[in-house]
């Protein structure tokens, strides 16, 4: 009988199994399967154990979890500051932007969002890491996203500009700013989400100013916080623009009223009446004053001067005689004029960012 090599159902008769000739020894006619009941039998006379089963492993696999749990109970839990330099900071998500109420204008806005574009529209200038701070609880992923939202539906726009240098020889840096476009603007003016008389600015005025102008809201960001523990509440904040704008529309006024009066009269009448100071026959006027109101329901105000690297001695003596709280970032501190600084009640009454 002849076979096939490429045939595997059977083997060669004077082959074994592994391969050696043994012609001595006969082949079985037929291999019958042993009983599975009969090996379990022996298997329990043995005492061998019995294989563990699925749900068997898995108890030993919750047993050895519950074990090392309560190893873990007398440990100390790292802290949330110790926490933070293992793990990343937990951000709690947000709805889907589907599930949003939608506003007057046909898109979704999230708080935050509505929140962020109420500060720049008071503002003119919000920096990015400022936004990020004190309206996104430090989240400025969460920032740049809906700020990419934002601008996509044309309401605010980014800048990237150049911090002052003051005439120093020294490499610029720069930093992120947001401002309102005309339509966020207009939004905003029509969303009811700032009252009537509230100033709105849209737009980048001068970028030489820029750095000064956003340190504005870090300003007013430590002020209205010291106010708040003072009972302090509803702040309306007025930019320089908005003060210099009522003190020389009231001078007008008093002029048109009485063409014989002499002007100097006016001018102070006015600055009274704003509770402004006069300095060569100007007004004194601060980079930003916020009013309030008291518990007692009375209002008040504080004004607030940022200076600069560029102030005189002259500037600052004017802006302390007028009462300003004066602010200076810490970056300028340091190079403030030589007679500025030897004078110590002038520096005395600086506050640093």
């Amino acid at each position: 009988m002849e076979f096939s090599p490429l045939d595997h159902s059977r083997q060669r008769p004077d082959r074994d199994p592994r391969g050696s000739r043994s012609p001595e020894t006969p082949q079985p006619a037929s291999v019958v399967a042993p009983d599975p009941m009969q090996e379990r039998a022996l298997l329990r006379e043995r005492n061998v154990p019995r294989p563990l089963s699925g749900a068997a492993r898995g108890g030993i696999r919750l047993v050895a979890r519950e074990g090392l749990a309560a190893q873990d109970e007398g440990r100390s839990r790292p802290s949330s500051s110790e926490a933070k330099g293992i793990e990343r900071d937990y951000v709690a998500r947000r709805l889907p932007r589907q599930r949003l109420p939608v506003r007057e204008i046909g898109i979704n806005l999230r708080p935050e969002e509505r929140e962020l574009m109420k500060e720049i529209g008071r503002f003119r200038l919000v920096a990015i890491r400022d936004a990020a701070e004190f309206i996104y609880g430090g989240s400025e992923g969460n920032l740049r996203r809906d700020i990419g939202y934002l601008a996509q539906q044309g309401l605010v726009e980014m800048h990237v500009l150049n911090s002052r240098r003051d005439g120093r020889l020294r490499e610029a840096t720069r930093f992120e700013a947001l401002t309102l476009t005309r339509r966020g603007r207009n939004v905003l003016k029509n969303s009811g989400d700032l009252p009537a008389e509230q100033r709105i600015y849209s737009g980048l005025v001068k970028s030489r100013e820029a750095e000064h102008d956003a340190q504005i809201y870090r300003a007013y960001q430590k002020e209205r916080a010291a106010i708040e523990r003072r009972g302090g509440r509803n702040f309306r904040p007025r930019l320089d623009f908005e003060l210099k704008a009522r003190f020389n529309r009231a001078v007008y006024l008093a002029q048109r009223a009485d063409r014989d009066r002499d002007k100097q009269q006016s001018k102070e009448q006015v600055a009274g009446d704003l509770d402004l100071k006069l300095a060569n026959g100007r007004a004194v006027v601060p980079d930003l004053r916020i009013e309030y109101d008291l518990p007692s329901g009375a209002s008040a105000h504080v004004d607030v001067e940022i200076a600069t690297a560029a102030y005189r001695q002259g500037h600052f003596a004017a802006k302390a005689r007028a009462g300003f709280r004066i602010y200076v970032s810490n970056g300028d501190i340091g190079r403030l004029g030589a007679a500025v600084q030897d004078d110590h009640d002038i520096m005395s009454e600086i506050l640093s960012l």
